[in-house]
């Protein structure tokens, strides 16, 4: 039967957010640890040339790269013996010895407690060895570490560098063999694509001023060729489906029980945000009020999200494309209306 978009599908969820102007396009799926439950595809994924949004159209997803990527690969070095969350970042970067963030704790980074500022970025920087030592050369730590929680894309930046570091490998590398391989991500890479047919294209508005066709939007995935460990993800939604499914079922696929169960606590229990490792917290309205306060998640800043509720046994995964044209969109409060309706199960 023929639904009207008043209806309470999440396909007609997803057409009154486009219809509204959150978002070219979307891609969105709903499911637990034993499979996909909902699944809707609404809009273009490239306005400029028509192309429709597609169940397997690639994303750019930006920041859900940390705790897809970053996070459960430092996780999972943890559980192998590896480093520790201990470990200064001295240990694993040597040329910090001596600098005050070379002091900074693994766990301060993984939580966004190490006072960075939250971003800087030069457009003349174009490699890692640039990000790296231009960096250096710049004062960023604003606050002791450990004494506040502010986002920040240079923690994840420098955590990267502690990954190679302590394992003398790419990010890349790391990520097939800790997150891609044994989630089964056939499809996820940290970019740039070399394949760009069913890419959901983006705009940079504040450097290049052009549509992104499989390149990296973000300034500093962009200049560290996808190593940057704060963004650079490139995937579908089936892969992120089967990313979350591996980490509700919590059997070792990813990560321990042990582990996913510590997730779920509040790891900055004397600070104002509530913070897992490498995930928020449900707290508040984010992602809805009526959403478990052991959810974890995060999102994208080119329209992404991605929330796990072990609780529940529910994940939900909303892929946009919203940077396209532009942040002030109403995504935001699109996100919290998408996430109530999930954990009140008001999808038919």
């Amino acid at each position: 039967m023929e639904r009207s978009i008043d209806d309470g599908s999440l396909e007609a969820t997803l057409t009154r957010g486009m219809n509204e102007g959150t978002y070219p396009g979307a891609v969105a799926a709903i499911g637990s640890a034993d499979g996909i439950e909902r699944i809707a595809v609404v809009g273009e994924r490239d306005p400029e040339r028509g192309k429709a949004m597609t169940r397997g159209t690639t994303f750019d997803v930006a920041s859900l790269t940390k705790p897809v990527v970053t996070a459960t690969t430092t996780l999972s070095l943890l559980e192998a013996g590896e480093i520790t969350l201990s470990d200064e970042l001295r240990r694993h970067v040597p040329n910090l010895d001596g600098h005050r963030r070379g002091g900074i704790r693994l766990l301060e980074l993984v939580t966004h407690s190490s006072g960075f500022q939250p971003y800087s970025f030069s457009e003349e920087w174009s490699s890692v060895e640039d990000v790296l030592n231009g960096l250096r050369n710049r004062s960023i730590l604003e606050a002791e570490p450990g004494s506040r929680s502010e986002y920040s894309c240079l923690n994840f930046v420098y955590l990267a560098a502690a990954l190679r570091g302590a394992t003398e490998r790419s990010l890349g590398e790391l990520a097939e063999q800790h997150v891609f391989g044994p989630a089964g991500m056939k499809d996820s890479s940290l970019g740039p694509l070399s394949d760009t047919g069913n890419v959901a294209a983006t705009y940079d508005h504040d450097y290049r001023d052009r549509i992104l066709r499989g390149e990296i939007h973000d300034p500093l995935g962009w200049a560290m060729d996808g190593e940057s460990g704060n963004a650079g993800l490139f995937t579908t939604m089936d892969d992120l489906a089967r990313f979350a499914r591996a980490y509700l079922a919590a059997d070792g696929t990813l990560l321990s029980a042990a582990t996913v169960e510590r997730m779920q606590d509040d790891w900055l229990p004397g600070l104002d945000t509530r913070h897992s490792l490498g995930w928020r917290l449900a707290d508040e309205t984010y992602p809805a009020p009526n959403w478990s306060r052991v959810g974890l998640g995060h999102t994208g800043y080119t329209g992404t999200s991605l929330w796990l509720d072990h609780d529940r046994d529910r994940f939900a995964i909303l892929l946009t494309n919203q940077v396209y044209d532009g942040k002030g969109t109403g995504l935001i409060r699109f996100r919290e209306r998408f996430h109530a309706m999930v954990a009140a199960g008001r999808f038919d």
